[in-house]
């Protein structure tokens, strides 16, 4: 797996597409499809500092937790409720200013003095940093579960990216991923009471 750290550059400009339509598009179960991607990108950025085995169990459980959020995302569209038919957010121009900003500001952060001490990849500390501010920007601006959820996701993936590189050990790993599953059953759970109450409201005369 050395060649892969040949071509870091790669899984940090999916960071950067990814974290960016995340936060541009509506939650909806074609980005599911966009989480993946990232879980992935992240994954390779951390076979810089995890074994194999740790490398592996990360990207499974990122699929694992991009499925269950698939087949509660469609549970909301089958929801007549919830339909609307948009794929961007609203505040679009205000989103788009927002994303700017926090791509210069985690690259100046990446760039900076403050992961020096930890012998951090510079490729690792430009994508765990977009990471970061890229889910603070989607829980400041979430309106709903399901972006809350995918910004969470986001800064945990973000955090552990960077905590790999201090402590590398498959216990953390473990840890993270039940991290990773609660957040998303916890978040499945709530939406599944909520569509069907609306539900079962709506259909009371």
């Amino acid at each position: 797996m050395d060649w892969l750290n040949n071509y870091l550059f790669l899984p940090v400009v999916v960071l950067f597409v990814t974290g960016s339509a995340l936060a541009l598009m509506k939650p909806q179960p074609k980005s599911m499809l966009i989480l993946a991607v990232q879980y992935i990108a992240v994954s390779w950025l951390a076979s810089t500092s995890l074994p194999a085995a740790g490398v592996a169990a990360k990207l499974v459980t990122g699929l694992l937790v991009c499925v269950i959020m698939y087949l509660a995302i469609r549970q909301i569209g089958d929801n007549p409720l919830q339909r609307d038919g948009q794929l961007l957010s609203a505040n679009l121009p205000f989103r788009i200013i927002a994303l700017l900003l926090v791509t210069v500001a985690s690259v100046s952060i990446a760039r900076s003095n403050l992961f020096a001490q930890f012998d951090i990849r510079i490729e690792a500390s430009v994508g765990a940093s977009f990471l970061v501010a890229s889910s603070l920007l989607n829980l400041g601006l979430g309106t709903d579960l399901l972006r809350i959820g995918i910004g969470l996701l986001t800064l945990v993936s973000g955090a552990e990216l960077i905590y790999g590189f201090i402590e590398p050990s498959l216990a953390l790993i473990a840890l993270l991923a039940m991290v990773h599953l609660g957040i998303v059953l916890v978040l499945s759970y709530i939406l599944s009471i909520q569509t069907r109450y609306s539900t079962s409201e709506n259909r009371d005369p």
